[in-house]
């Protein structure tokens, strides 16, 4: 598949409190970065976490995601403008 020079996706997930820490969001990324890799030919995925969300992370860095950096101010999470941490997966098979 041929997206153009922006083959990109940013990603998002959100886990209810009884299935956190049991290895499901972990495993539904590593599905997910295969699908976005492989069958839909995407270059990069992008997925910004809370420095104090140290679950989130580290399913990202599991996942073989790399810190990229800080944006701060990224986003206002209830009420307050929050820093987010910049975490990306490369598809190196694309080079």
């Amino acid at each position: 598949m041929v997206w153009g020079p922006f083959c990109s996706a940013f990603l998002g997930y959100k886990s209810d409190k009884d299935f956190i820490n049991k290895g499901y969001m972990s495993a539904a990324v590593e599905m997910l970065t295969k699908y976005a890799f492989e069958e839909l030919g995407l270059h990069r995925i992008e997925a910004n976490v809370m420095p104090k969300n140290k679950a989130s992370l580290r399913v990202l860095e599991k996942n073989h995601f790399v810190n990229e950096g800080l944006s701060k101010y990224y986003l206002k999470i209830n009420g307050v403008w929050e820093d987010h941490i910049h975490m990306v997966k490369i598809n190196y098979s694309m080079h």
